[in-house]
């Protein structure tokens, strides 16, 4: 019986090959979207899930709550300290340091020349216990013992096939950051793409003994604390024996009455954006990962409104075969079987072509998003039933109810040949779905201008000081007397217009807070302050407006303090000069001087958070990265002479650069991803659309071919033809307008609210989705409704 219904379904398909082309085309991208949607968020619920210990293991972060500020460093005393003290309870503890970016110089060995490499990936500084408690697969080797010892590293695969080619490196040294000698103990294989410790190697920690403080003043995001809870123990007892503990130890009184540890699960740190996430810095909220799978959702919906168009529309074609199965004896249930083999069948075809379109598409998914997402149906269990179930769901929902209303032809009014779209199925369904398929099409649309618009802001917004023709260089550690050499000799070039030594660029990924303490006050002012350390060219270099006072001299002994205007605001003075001449101090009053300068606000990270209060004051010893001002109309000569001083003023280093404006931009690739992604859903689904479109202009002209035939013999022209065809649809996809603004509107005002300067949404964006939509709907239509009215009226008359 099945046979037949296949058999019958095979045959039905291969004689309406348009038809059952364009619905394997509509569920086939449908189907694509969702497959791929389903492997990105596969992808990114499975970070660090591969650790057998994973539901017990826990960082600790320290939060403000007054302050609203959290961080995930941990204090640098309190892993040893508690330790110390039988680890309060915990099974294992364990800290770590992760370094982004490091010089690596090999040592000439026999034939083989020195040579240097710039790495920018993370480097990590673990103990022992990292290898106990998370489950990283380090090869034959157990590097724990090693670890115990400074100066021994890890490498990964790929770093020891790239430093030592065809050799052994175990027992090799390599310097790091000509800083320390490091003996490769063993080579481990790379680390998998769904962790939060994406490290190329492994150091010991023990390596940084003499940099790392061990005051309870300072916190550092890259020093991380993991502990491993016993199975008895709840994260709340954890977290409460933790709290307590420090509440002990801790010397900072201010600090200890104004901040608290909060333990975080290990699977929350790939999807809590709030905490920074773990040293991959890549945080995905979880409600992103349902705004995929709404998108996803959607799309096959779109895909299946399609198919339910189209085969009602088809219908009619199909009476007489309805009406001679029921006179021969079929049964209505026996004709819906009949017709849900067929769509099967469809569904089944659709999904094949979709692994094809599949296996095209991911590696372009994974370079846009960044990802290492692997597509095997056989590997991925998971995958292969989301597949069968979304195949038995789609054919249920797309194919039931066009099933349902086949079977229920009347076999006299089906063989007299009176049946009419109207009748099939009812024409008000499928103008629901055409509305329904095109407010989905024109909410993506509107969320793509939206998203475009709010990319462009960012690209175009001031951020309070001048980024363009700026070039970035990280400097290794040195001494005052060697910058400034360096300045005078870049600034005998033409082509350099100015240079500046700081902590790092106006706006800038590298954040540093402090405690600090207003006009010889004895308490702090309740709230942590953002520092730079810069020179006095700083100002000059970024062309920042001062509001009131000056720059500080670089030359004075004294301790000068210029800070931001959101910082005054913040202390309560009620203008900039009213701020000069008062005291401030931080870092434990290492640093203490008189404000000389307020300048106006500047935006020190993404647009996405506010501006904080900043002090900028000098520290020689804090100068890593160089600015270096250019005329971009000499641009190869600058970098040229740059390289070439580099290489005589630090020969053991390598030079690498970036400019300024390009660092900016990496603060919005989410959004940019975002937005690229955007505009290939809403293609995909006005293109969803228009294959239903055009099946249904198609299925409509075949219909009134008598009727386009009378009307062209009376005098009607191809336009008047064309606009009889199209009025109908054109007065949807209106409606289907209406209905797509209010919603894109919601949901954009949403995604926007994360995000502290943002556009106001303006209606031009709305208005333009509108008339794109409508003109491709045109378009669409347009092509049968024009080959209708060409036709000759003579051959249409006659045929009927």
């Amino acid at each position: 019986m099945l046979k037949m219904y296949f058999l019958t379904a095979a045959r039905s398909l291969w004689r309406n090959k348009s038809y059952s082309l364009l619905n394997v085309a509509g569920l086939a991208l449908g189907i694509t979207c969702s497959i791929l949607l389903f492997l990105v968020i596969q992808y990114q619920l499975s970070y660090d899930s591969f650790h057998t210990k994973a539901d017990r293991i826990y960082r600790l972060n320290v939060d403000f709550p007054e302050r609203d500020f959290h961080t995930p460093a941990s204090h640098f005393p309190l892993p040893e300290l508690m330790r110390s003290n039988g680890n309060l309870g915990l099974e294992e503890v364990t800290q770590m340091v992760g370094r982004t970016g490091a010089q690596i110089n090999i040592a000439a060995d026999g034939d083989t020349p020195p040579k240097k490499f710039l790495e920018d990936s993370n480097i990590g500084f673990v103990e022992p216990s990292f290898f106990s408690i998370f489950d990283f697969n380090t090869g034959p080797i157990n590097p724990a013992p090693y670890f115990k010892e400074p100066n021994v590293v890890v490498l990964t695969q790929s770093l020891a096939d790239k430093y030592f080619p065809e050799e052994n490196p175990v027992g090799k040294v390599i310097r790091y950051n000509n800083q320390y000698n490091l003996k490769v103990v063993s080579v481990m294989p790379d680390m998998p793409g769904n962790t939060e410790f994406p490290f190329v190697m492994l150091v010991s920690y023990k390596t940084l003994k003499n940099e790392l403080s061990d005051d309870w003043g300072n916190l550092s995001s890259d020093h991380q604390t993991y502990a491993l809870l016993p199975k008895q123990m709840s994260p709340e007892t954890a977290q409460e024996a933790v709290n307590s503990f420090v509440a002990k130890h801790n010397d900072q009184k201010d600090l200890r009455n104004s901040m608290v540890y909060m333990l975080q699960p290990l699977n929350d740190l790939h999807h809590n954006p709030s905490y920074y996430g773990g040293f991959a810095q890549t945080p995905v909220s979880r409600e992103m990962l349902l705004a995929m799978a709404a998108v996803g959702i959607v799309l096959l919906l779109t895909a299946c409104i399609n198919f339910i168009n189209l085969a009602t529309a088809q219908a009619i074609k199909r009476a007489k075969e309805v009406g001679i199965r029921k006179v021969l004896g079929s049964n209505r249930w026996q004709l819906v079987l009949q017709f849900m083999s067929e769509t099967l069948l469809i569904v089944v075809s659709a999904s094949l072509f979709s692994i094809i379109l599949v296996e095209l598409a991911l590696p372009h998914l994974n370079e846009l998003l960044d990802l290492q997402i692997t597509f095997s149906l056989l590997d991925n269990k998971v995958l292969l039933l989301f597949l069968i179930a979304q195949a038995l769901l789609v054919t249920l929902f797309a194919g039931f109810y066009p099933a349902f209303v086949l079977s229920g032809f009347e076999p006299t009014t089906a063989l007299k040949s009176r049946m009419s779209m109207q009748r099939v199925g009812g024409i008000s369904l499928r103008q629901v779905l055409v509305v329904l398929q095109f407010t989905i099409c024109q909410v993506l649309i509107i969320c793509t201008f939206l998203v475009n618009e709010q990319m462009n802001f960012f690209r175009s917004k001031p951020l309070g000081f001048d980024k363009e023709a700026v070039v970035l260089v990280t400097l290794p550690r040195e001494t005052s007397r060697k910058m400034q050499a360096l300045r005078q000799e870049l600034l005998s070039n033409p082509a350099v217009r100015e240079v500046s030594f700081g902590s790092d660029a106006p706006s800038s990924g590298n954040i540093s807070y402090g405690n600090f303490y207003f006009n010889h006050a004895s308490e702090d002012e309740g709230f942590q302050i953002h520092k730079k350390f810069a020179d006095k060219y700083y100002f000059q270099l970024y062309d920042m407006h001062f509001l009131a006072g000056n720059a500080y001299a670089n030359a004075d002994s004294l301790q000068y303090m210029v800070i931001n205007d959101a910082l005054r605001r913040k202390l309560g003075l009620k203008t900039p000069e009213e701020a000069l001449g008062k005291n401030l101090s931080f870092g434990g009053k290492q640093f203490s001087g008189p404000i000389v300068g307020v300048v106006d606000d500047f935006h020190q990270s993404s647009l996405a958070v506010p501006i904080e209060p900043l002090v900028i004051t000098k520290n020689p010893v804090d100068y890593v990265t160089l600015s270096v001002k250019i005329n971009m109309a000499q641009k190869q000569e600058a970098l040229q002479h740059l390289e070439q001083l580099w290489d005589k003023v630090y020969p053991d280093d390598v030079f690498s650069y970036q400019f300024l404006d390009e660092s900016i931009a990496q603060f919005y690739e989410d959004e940019a991803r975002q937005n690229t992604l955007f505009k290939v859903f809403s293609v995909i689904a006005i293109f969803i659309g228009c294959l239903g479109l055009y099946g249904l202009v198609a299925f409509m002209a075949a219909q009134r071919t008598k009727e386009v035939g009378i009307r062209k013999v009376m005098g009607a022209s191809v336009f008047h033809i064309t606009a009889l065809f199209s009025k109908e649809f054109v007065k949807l996809v209106m409606i289907a307008f209406l209905l797509a603004v209010p919603i894109a509107y919601y949901l954009m005002d949403l995604w926007l609210q994360d995000y502290s300067y943002r556009i106001s949404i303006s209606y031009w964006p709305f208005i333009m989705a509108g008339f794109a939509t409508l003109a491709i709907a045109l378009i669409t239509m347009s092509t049968q409704a024009v080959k209708a009215a060409l036709a000759n009226p003579v051959l249409s008359l006659k045929t009927e």
